[in-house]
């Protein structure tokens, strides 16, 4: 056969067998595509972040000291061997009133001049010619500050956003906020989006309100007191730009610099301190020394007093002197008491936003690791039944080309050419569009939760996910083709000419079950030795179906898992609306006046807490993001009261998990990122004002994990946390009060009228942000549902048009036989209707598994998802994958109408 002979044959066999040719073509596109698409987010995610990370000068490294830092030790760290640049800055975390509402305030100092000189450079640089201005942040509203008391606000803040022309107005600090900021209400002149807060619902931990930072602010330097020491520097590393963050190669470039910086930064606090500890102990010697001057001059006559009153004035000498000296003694103690600085020297993988973003990119990359697989097991079965069905229609062409003469690799490379032609064309198509497609959705959807400018069409591919999802679409192809066309190869000529036997009838098990089999009619009879006489044909198409009906189980499922975090923990869990939070220095009558006015609202339930914000982490191995895992620690000043504010159950049980004065016990999320079961152990740390963690931490014995789904919390009776500190003050009260939003406002005015109160948060506020950054999952569902749907479509035609095309004379002689074509029509589809029944209830036992694992590997470290897939999804996966069904069974009609009497006479029977 000549070159041109050949290929025209190919060419009538696509023509020829053109639905199977696309069917082939689509289930590939669609595997191709959505394993490309998949496998691309997470890469696509971190390229975005780098472009925006190295287009605004992110920080490589942060130095902070718990004693601060000054010029010098600025200087000696921009003269590190490795350090590109370094830019010093104040902050301070403060409560202030901002937008109708008490919230924790990142104020910053930022370099002014370098700000306004710099300007924006497409959607991910800000170019400026300063090289030490760092931490670039991108102007979106408004103008840079220019004086005292002015300042630009987050433009991506979801809690509490601000627009120019808002004030914020600074309440309190965890210490004096007026010797560190000049003013204490800040204009806000203009909002920014900075690199250094990716993640939107929240902007860093803190030791303040709620523990976590709802707003950052950036001021010029003359809003900070001029005795202010600089509180981190910010250090770019040379060659660090040039890599992706969060790359191995990146992160080994920063730990080489990271050890330079260390010994340096350590270096410069200790002399800094020794200047310190030096000016205050000679601070201390001159008051001695004046002290010392007006003892000798109270010692010398004085003639002028009169002498009936010199006992009392040199008695009250002596006094002044004992005081002042008293008072010198305390600060020699205070200056022998003073110990060298912690310095800190931190990586990217310290900052929440960058390490939390970082951990989503990775998350997407173990669901594109699983997920498409079902694709591919679904793809290959598919191919492998379409090639079998195509071969065996081909058993005489065949034959006829071996009597001719022709190899069986001769033969066998035209039907390889065929399914290289179709998967080819599909993988092509399917990752041209999907590559493109699913990363433009998945990062515009988590775009609501994240500050990261989107990439812009054209996408980047990876050339190597390209060619391994494209080689392994194709190479499943041609594999299943091999398998279907071996085997026919092994007969001989005289053998594959004739039309192959009907396979020899068997009884079945059903027979055997002899009063179930007599009352059942002959169609019903045909139909089930029918399905268990072609067992390939009844495994291929129940996997098919079950991989497709699993993969819409997975969609819905994940939409309800995650959508259940709210239902589930406000009620059920958390039993109380609002919460009080107190300044640290509230007078106990403060407190109890709080109470009070709670309790007069109609509160149902009041109790008093100690909350504080810290850092955790197990004994053994850790699946948390970072190295130390951010909580909210609450000790009830009754643990009985807190039980009745708060549902401490185990999740799988349902069962109550007992709380004492001496318990500890920890949420589920938790426990699992550390592994901890009861009778272990957790180490909690304090945190400096930079949200660092400082100390050697202490250590307690867990005695119970609880169900909890938003954030992590260890709950710590009375007597367990005197480990930790003597009773703390329980300045955090919570209750239980009903009403509208309209209620909550004017409870909240009188609350925040009242002395001691901080903050003043409701529920409600907090469910609408999580409904908010949960929205990111409504797209992906979507996408999922879509991929599933399309793919089980196809599934479903091509194993339909399969079905009946094996059998086209059986068919034919039904119709001589006088079967009506109603008749017809229910003994073909009543088989196909059962297989996809069969294959439909195997899905939902794949896809609750399935979902199982996805759930797990997506969620992030400060959220639990649901468990549980509710009963609707199992309906709806089911009925659609049904209706899918029903759908291609009304196209089948008219090929079934089709079907020629005269077929029959060609029977071999």
């Amino acid at each position: 056969m000549g070159r041109s002979a050949y290929m025209l044959e190919i060419a009538r066999g696509v023509r020829g067998s053109l639905g199977r040719f696309l069917a082939i073509l689509g289930i590939v596109a669609l595997g191709c595509g959505f394993y490309a698409g998949l496998r691309m987010c997470g890469p696509d995610m971190r390229i975005a972040a780098d472009r925006w990370y190295d287009g605004c000068a992110l920080w490589d490294l942060r130095v902070v000291s718990s004693q601060g830092l000054d010029d010098a030790a600025v200087a000696r760290l921009r003269k590190v061997d490795g350090v590109e640049a370094a830019m010093p800055a104040r902050t301070v975390d403060v409560m202030a009133e901002a937008a109708g509402k008490s919230v924790a305030v990142r104020v910053s100092s930022v370099d002014a001049d370098a700000a306004r000189a710099s300007r924006a450079s497409g959607p991910f640089a800000v170019k400026s010619s300063k090289g030490d201005y760092l931490n670039r942040a991108r102007l979106a509203s408004g103008r840079w500050p220019r004086a005292a008391g002015e300042c630009v606000a987050s433009a991506d803040s979801t809690t509490s956003p601000l627009r120019v022309g808002d004030v914020v107005r600074v309440t309190s600090s965890a210490g004096d906020v007026d010797s560190v900021l000049v003013r204490r209400t800040l204009t806000v002149v203009g909002t920014v989006s900075s690199p250094d807060y990716p993640y939107t619902g929240s902007f860093g931990t803190t030791t303040l309100g709620d523990g976590t930072i709802g707003q950052y602010v950036y001021v010029t330097d003359a809003t900070f007191s001029k005795d202010v020491p600089y509180t981190a520097a910010y250090l770019a590393v040379e060659g660090a730009r040039g890599l992706e963050s969060g790359s191995s190669a990146y992160e080994r470039r920063v730990d080489a610099v990271a050890g330079r910086v260390r010994r340096t930064a350590v270096a410069a606090a200790r002399e800094r301190f020794q200047g310190l500890k030096a000016d205050a102990q000679a601070q201390v010697d001159a008051k001695a020394r004046e002290l010392e001057a007006q003892r000798q001059a109270a010692a010398t006559p004085d003639a002028v007093v009169p002498t009936e009153i010199a006992p009392a004035a040199a008695a009250q000498a002596q006094d002044g002197l004992a005081a002042a000296q008293r008072q010198i003694d305390e600060a020699q103690a205070k200056v022998d008491a003073m110990q060298g600085p912690e310095v800190y020297v931190l990586d990217r993988t310290q900052s929440e936003g960058a390490a939390t973003y970082q951990a989503d990119t990775e998350r997407m990359d173990h669901i594109a690791a699983v997920f498409p697989a079902m694709f591919f097991l679904v793809a290959a079965l598919v191919a492998l039944t379409t090639m079998a069905r195509m071969v065996e229609d081909d058993r005489q062409k065949i034959g006829t080309h071996k009597a001719l003469g022709y190899g069986r690799a001769r033969i066998a490379a035209m039907y390889l050419a065929y399914a290289l032609l179709a998967a080819g064309a599909g993988a092509v198509l399917g990752i041209a569009v999907l590559s493109q497609a699913l990363p433009l959705i998945v990062t515009g959807a988590y775009g609501i939760i994240y500050a990261v400018p989107s990439l812009g069409l054209p996408l980047p591919v990876s050339s190597g996910i390209a060619l391994s999802s494209g080689g392994l679409g194709v190479g499943v192809t041609l594999a299943a083709t091999w398998i279907a066309v071996a085997s026919t190869l092994r007969e001989t000529p005289a053998a594959l000419m004739l039309p192959r036997a009907p396979k020899a009838g068997r009884r079945i098990l059903l027979e055997r079950v002899g009063p179930l089999w007599r009352r059942l009619s002959f169609s019903w009879k045909v139909t089930f030795r029918n399905l268990f006489r072609y067992k390939r044909r009844l495994l291929m198409t129940v996997v098919g179906i079950a991989g497709c009906s699993a993969l819409l189980l997975v969609g819905f499922g994940l939409h309800d898992s995650i959508w259940d975090i709210i239902d589930r923990q406000f009620g059920p869990i958390i039993r109380y609306d609002t919460t009080v939070g107190m300044d640290a220095d509230a007078a106990e009558k403060d407190v109890d006046a709080v109470a009070a006015r709670l309790r007069d609202a109609g509160a149902r339930r009041v109790e008093r807490v100690e909350r504080r914000t810290m850092l955790t982490r197990g004994k053994g191995g850790s699946a948390s993001a970072t190295e130390k895992t951010r909580v909210s620690v609450m000790v009830p000043r009754s643990a009985a009261g807190l039980s009745r504010c708060v549902g401490m159950r185990d999740r799988e049980t349902g069962e109550a998990v007992a709380f004492g004065d001496d318990s500890v016990l920890v949420t589920e999320k938790l426990a699992s990122l550390y592994g901890i079961r009861a009778g272990q152990r957790i180490v909690l740390f304090g945190q400096d004002d930079a949200g660092n963690a400082k100390g050697g931490g202490v250590e307690l014995t867990v005695d119970g994990i609880v169900e909890n789904y938003v954030g992590n919390v260890v709950y710590v009776g009375r007597s367990a946390w005197r480990r930790v500190e003597e009773d703390p003050s329980f300045s955090t009260v919570l209750a239980d009060v009903r009403g509208g939003t309209s209620a909550q406002k004017r409870l909240a005015d009188e609350l925040h009228d009242m002395d001691g109160v901080a903050t003043v948060a409701f529920s409600s506020e907090t469910i609408e942000t999580y409904r908010h950054m949960l929205s990111v999952v409504n797209m992906v569902v979507v996408v999922l549902i879509v991929s599933a749907g399309a793919l089980a479509f196809i599934v479903l035609y091509n194993l339909t048009n399969i079905n009946v095309s094996e059998r086209v004379r059986e068919i034919a002689s039904l119709k001589v036989l006088g079967f009506t074509r109603r008749e017809v029509h229910a003994y073909v589809f009543r088989e196909i209707v059962l297989l996809s029944l069969l294959g439909d209830a195997a899905g939902m036992a794949l896809g609750t598994w399935l979902e199982g694992f996805v759930i797990t590997t997506a969620e992030v470290d400060y959220v639990m998802f649901g468990r549980e897939i509710h009963p609707l999804s199992f309906v709806l996966a089911f009925a659609l994958t049904m209706a899918f069904t029903l759908a291609i069974l009304l196209l089948m009609r008219r090929r079934l109408d089709a079907v020629d009497m005269v077929e029959s006479l060609k029977s071999v029977d």
